[in-house]
């Protein structure tokens, strides 16, 4: 009995030993590869936060285009009021020649590959929402 215990004791101490060496090895390995391990991490970060934004994006444009079909939008509304509630637009460009609107903003979204749904909502020189057109608004 006392040889087998021996054994034992002598191959948990061996095992220890191998474990304790590849312990020691890794940690040697990642702090000679440091800046790219810290690199791929950054990158990993930053697709995280560009995913999240995109997902912001699209759930505040189908809240635009929700509130646009059920009649939700109103006109007169502030551009101040619109950005805070649906977000930055893709695109506001001044607008010449077009009456009562003075500026057009864009907010659009990615249907899948080269598709894009765009709705546009056209201020006046007070910066207040006059008119509006998005997919499926029928205007």
């Amino acid at each position: 009995m006392s040889d087998t215990m021996g054994k034992s004791k002598i191959f948990r101490t061996y095992l220890f030993s191998l474990s304790l060496i590849a312990f020691f090895l890794s940690g040697c390995v990642y702090i000679t590869h440091l800046d790219e391990a810290l690199f791929l991490k950054g990158l990993e970060d930053n697709q995280k936060q560009m995913r999240a934004q995109m997902e912001r994006e699209e759930r505040l444009y189908a809240k635009l285009k929700a509130d646009i079909l059920g009649n939700r939008l109103k006109a007169l509304t502030s551009k101040h009021k619109i950005i805070r509630a649906y977000g930055e637009p893709t695109l506001c460009k001044p607008v010449e020649g077009q009456g009562i609107i003075k500026e057009t903003c864009f907010y659009r979204k990615q249907a899948g590959g080269l598709l894009t749904e765009v709705i546009s909502l056209n201020f006046d020189e007070q910066a207040r929402l006059y008119s509006w057109d998005a997919p499926g608004s029928g205007k």
